[in-house]
């Protein structure tokens, strides 16, 4: 297991200021990257709105889509919609950098799609992930084995309860990105900036690299930057 870079901060705030500083420093404009959706990363879009250079280097990126739901319960937004509403629209990145999942087109057909598009405006730069509850990164459940490439992936129970409201939905799919292809971005940026979820960032440290424990197949990579939530 490599040894990761962590980041400690008790001001979630300054958490995201420091990713920010960091993710300035590996990437450029035109680069590939990949971003996260859910409550994680909602105070580092505010960052990035407020503050015009960190505006105006993330306008010139590319931007591949991590996961997307298929069949979510009425009401619920799709993530391409939360990202376009959240960082997308606001400091004009251009439509032709958002390299988004299409949930309408056939799971297998899309997922080649995506595999291509990686392949073709590749390599990933930065991968900018949360950690879900159960340990999932991107919508890559606890399995049997790592999966590969994007594909269509069934959410588990926990994500289900973590993400919707009551009713739950008995069955949730999605298509996500494979642990393969977050692992050969050049850099990878973990965000926990939640109380809740530092017993687990600690198992997931801890190792050793299981697909029961999705997170854990970060500690292969060799530029993995974890930023994670301090005791006030």
């Amino acid at each position: 297991m490599l040894a990761a870079v962590v980041t400690s901060d008790p001001d979630p705030v300054r958490l995201a200021g420091k990713l920010l500083a960091d993710f300035a420093s590996f990437a450029v404009g035109g680069d590939l990257v990949a971003i996260p959706t859910g409550r994680s990363p909602e105070i580092l879009y505010k960052r990035i709105r407020e503050d015009g250079d960190m505006a105006r280097l993330w306008s010139q990126l590319k931007y591949l889509q991590l996961d997307e739901y298929l069949d979510a319960p009425a009401g619920v937004p799709l993530f391409s919609e939360e990202l376009r509403q959240k960082i997308f629209d606001p400091i004009e990145v251009p439509p032709e950098n958002r390299l988004s999942i299409d949930p309408s087109r056939d799971p297998g057909a899309e997922a080649l799609r995506l595999d291509r598009l990686c392949q073709r405006e590749g390599p990933l730069k930065v991968v900018v992930l949360g950690l879900g509850g159960n340990g999932h990164i991107a919508f890559n459940e606890p399995a049997e084995s790592f999966g590969s490439g994007y594909r269509l992936v069934h959410l588990a129970r926990e994500t289900i309860r973590a993400n919707f409201s009551k009713p739950y939905p008995e069955e949730v799919r999605a298509l996500t990105i494979g642990v393969d292809q977050i692992i050969s971005a050049a850099h990878i940026q973990l965000l926990v900036p939640q109380a809740q979820k530092q017993e687990l960032l600690e198992r997931v440290l801890a190792g050793p690299i299981d697909p029961q424990l999705p997170a854990s197949a970060l500690f292969e990579h060799p530029s993995l930057h974890i930023y994670r939530m301090e005791a006030p």
